[in-house]
């Protein structure tokens, strides 16, 4: 995969709603340099009571101060409670955009197949890396009010005596310098911390997955221990990736012990002589612990970034090479509002249109060349051929694990071939994946997957079709009866990939979305091994009506016989 940077990620994230940003910005300087405001007045106090300045002359020289700070203090609040409302909202962008454009890249990948087996995986990235990858950019703006602030201290400090301030900075700064040194490790940490993060999920799944196998193997006690170990791995990556921000806190609370000596080192001879007033001294003690909390914040910043780019990294490498450029855009999820997740409850104007029934370039012939699939473990299928013309139903037959479903799937683009062509009217495909998709071609998968939604949902896929066509559909699927005798009909919900339907029922809703779309080829993978004869045979001519009135064609990979009657040709795998 090429290289790409994560500072171009970082800028792009930056320009998603810039005005958000600087608002943030100047909030967070307003935050921060309220102290300097207060410092500056309880320096001017204390002068003065140092001076021995007694009586009302004392009080009107330093109530303007108080009245100062307690105006301060409300601004501060006012910053505190806008910031809080901007930072939300900058988060909510930000990684909102980020997931629209993951998802935009996993439906335009080329390898969506590879995409779909680690869908843990990808829910993980989602989950975690996600709000990593764009936190550095949340962060900026509070550490730019921090640095902010730490310029007007330094130079308040400096205008003091500068030799002092030297002493502070100094331990600080080589402190910063070591950091710098040790940025190799805290990204080396958080990778294997990642990576070690995923096994833990990829091994927590399998268990879920496989419990019933697991109790009836008796091998409860096995995989347990298996686990216990695992876990035990995952403790040790995780203690390491905090490790260096724990050791980090706690030596910059040394090296602010340092400065303190250093400091009390320097001053207690000027004290003494009268040259370094109690006022002076109390801004150089209020100073270092606010400055302290600014270093931190930017070595947060600093190890934050560093763990941003592995999860950068790792959301690219999902994405795919062709997609990374997308990644960090804003994107239109914020815009369309957060009203309902329902299409159902959308209205009308906002679903997109309903496929036509005309193609721009209506199906002739499709023709398959030296098709050949080779996955790196050597299996798939090898030098593949066939014609098919509008009107005619072929069907691909053969054993189990024979390459049947990886023909449809390199057809489909799904997965990249090793080689052959494949022409869809006379005109080669170089890029399959971006023709074979409605309104040319309805694909029905052999693990298509059903949402936790309803079946008028299910059926159309949030577009705009009407209740008569979705009818229709629904009684060429053979199911328009048994979902109209349901309580809600059309609007039933049917629960985590139709949970509340049968096997033959989700089968025959998901045939009912392919009668849905007048396509040029219809593409059908085991599609039916849940149904009953009867049921199979009623869907085939159905399917053989609909190719013979469109002039389209149909390529089905089954072993039954109901398939194998209705095809005008077979071929073997």
């Amino acid at each position: 995969m090429k290289k790409k940077h994560y500072g171009s990620f970082y800028y792009k994230t930056l320009k998603i709603k810039p005005w958000l940003t600087l608002f943030s910005i100047l909030l967070n300087i307003g935050i921060f340099c309220y102290a300097s405001v207060n410092i500056s007045c309880l320096r001017w106090i204390l002068n003065s009571l140092q001076e021995s300045i007694r009586g009302l002359g004392i009080l009107r020289r330093i109530w303007p101060c108080f009245v100062i700070m307690a105006l301060n203090c409300a601004f501060r609040c006012l910053c505190i409670k806008a910031s809080a409302y901007v930072d939300v909202l900058r988060s909510y962008y930000y990684q909102d955009s980020l997931r629209l454009q993951f998802f935009r890249s996993l439906l335009q990948s080329r390898r969506m197949k590879d995409r779909a087996a680690n869908a843990g995986k990808t829910f993980e990235q989602l989950d975690d890396d996600v709000p990593a990858a764009v936190f550095p950019a949340e962060l900026l703006t509070e550490v730019t009010g921090y640095l902010v602030y730490t310029l007007v201290a330094i130079g308040s400090l400096l205008l003091i005596n500068w030799k002092i301030t030297l002493l502070l900075f100094l331990p600080l700064s080589l402190f910063l310098f070591l950091i710098r040194k040790l940025s190799g490790r805290i990204g080396e940490s958080r990778r294997q911390n990642r990576a070690m993060h995923d096994f833990v999920s990829d091994t927590l799944a399998d268990m879920v997955t496989a419990v019933l196998s697991i109790k009836t193997a008796g091998g409860r006690n096995s995989v347990l221990k298996r686990y216990d170990s695992v876990l035990e791995q995952r403790t040790g990556a995780l203690i390491n990736d905090n490790l260096f921000q724990s050791a980090v806190n706690s030596a910059v609370d040394i090296a602010s012990v340092i400065c303190v000596a250093a400091m009390m080192a320097g001053v207690a001879g000027l004290m003494r002589s009268g040259r370094f007033p109690l006022g002076d001294f109390s801004i150089f003690i209020c100073y270092l612990d606010t400055l302290n909390d600014c270093i931190l914040r930017i070595i947060e910043l600093y190890t934050e970034t560093k763990k941003a780019e592995v999860s950068w990294h790792r959301i690219a490498e999902t994405a795919g090479e062709d997609n990374m450029d997308c990644l960090g855009r804003d994107g239109d999820l914020i815009r369309a509002g957060i009203k309902n997740i329902s299409c159902a409850a959308l209205p009308e104007t906002d679903l997109p249109p309903a496929f036509s029934d005309i193609l721009k370039d209506p199906f002739r012939q499709l023709e398959v060349k030296n098709l050949s699939c080779i996955y790196e473990d050597g299996r798939g299928v090898r030098d593949v051929e066939f014609t098919l013309h509008s009107g005619e139903i072929l069907v691909l037959s053969g054993p189990v694990a024979s390459g049947k479903s990886s023909v449809l799937h390199a057809l489909l683009g799904l997965v990249p071939r090793t080689c052959g062509e494949i022409r869809w009217n006379a005109a080669e495909q170089k890029d399959p994946f971006t023709l074979f998709r409605p309104p040319h071609t309805v694909c029905i998968l052999q693990n298509s997957h059903l949402q936790n939604a309803t079946i008028r949902e299910n059926l159309t896929m949030g577009r705009d079709y009407t209740d008569e066509a979705c009818l229709e559909a629904l009684e060429k699927g053979c199911i328009a009866e048994e979902i109209m005798h349901m309580p809600d009909g059309l609007h039933t919900l049917i629960g985590e990939n139709g949970v509340m339907l049968s096997g033959g029922q989700k089968q025959r809703l998901l045939l009912s979305r392919m009668f849905l779309v007048h396509a040029g080829l219809y593409l059908l993978d085991d599609a039916t091994s849940a149904l009953d004869r009867e049921t199979e045979k009623k869907l085939m001519a159905n399917l053989k009506e609909r190719v013979r009135q469109d002039k389209a064609a149909a390529i089905i990979i089954s072993n039954s016989k109901a398939a194998e009657e209705m095809a005008d040709r077979i071929v073997s795998i």
